[in-house]
């Protein structure tokens, strides 16, 4: 908002509940406001500048982009994509780390049931993921991945920038670096920042602070608006 007084912005969230549970049919039902928003000022001047965070954030994006095509039959108009902290794929400790974070604050009767519920849903979601064929979890994990890299969804001239780090505990570098190879292959534009000492979605706490995290948001940012 200090950067961009004067943009329209669209908060899109989602809870763990929604991102493990619910049919990407529901997802897309979830996200069609979004979608209305974005279509109801059709302005030849407005430009559309996407920040995701985590695998959450991609998951919307790929929902947000999915039921534009399904409106417009255009890939999402974006300049240009910050993909924060993502993507990634399931890894036993990583989604583990994530899963049992609002774990902290609970007393030791509710946290250990807790912790066992999480340790058997981590299992579950490892072993379909990573150990049966693609298709039998493909709206959770293969398709959103796959969809936000192909061109279909997101506009194939938009720049993607990703920011990353080696010490974030949810999602491992070298998923992102492969993903953001991936895109590029797809004939994106991509720019890589790797941060030094930051966790998951807090990259602005790495070394170089905010004003190295946001300057990257603007290059990418700025990069996009340029490109025709």
């Amino acid at each position: 908002m200090n950067l961009y007084p004067h943009a329209r912005i669209i908060v899109v969230t989602i809870t763990s509940a929604q991102f493990m549970l619910e049919t990407e049919v529901k997802r897309r039902a979830d996200i069609k406001e979004a979608v209305t928003a974005l279509l109801a000022r059709p302005r030849e001047d407005e430009r559309l500048l996407v920040h995701s965070l985590s695998n959450g954030g991609a998951k919307r994006l790929y929902g947000i982009g999915s039921v534009y095509r399904a409106i417009t039959g255009k890939a999402l108009p974006a300049k240009a994509v910050i993909m924060d902290s993502a993507p990634g794929v399931p890894q036993f400790r990583r989604d583990f780390y994530s899963l049992s974070v609002p774990a902290r604050k609970l007393k030791w009767f509710v946290w250990l049931p807790f912790m066992i519920a999480i340790f058997i849903l981590t299992s579950v979601i490892y072993v379909v993921a990573n150990w049966l064929p693609r298709w039998v979890w493909r709206e959770l994990v293969w398709g959103p991945t796959e969809g936000l890299a192909s061109g279909e969804v997101v506009d194939g001239k938009a720049v993607k920038g990703f920011v990353y780090s080696k010490e974030d505990l949810a999602i491992d570098w070298k998923n992102v670096e492969t993903y953001a190879a991936t895109a590029e292959n797809q004939g994106y534009r991509v720019v890589r920042k790797m941060v030094e000492g930051a966790g998951h979605v807090q990259m602005f706490k790495g070394k170089g602070g905010e004003r190295d995290y946001w300057g990257f948001i603007e290059k990418v940012w700025e990069m996009g608006l340029e490109a025709k």
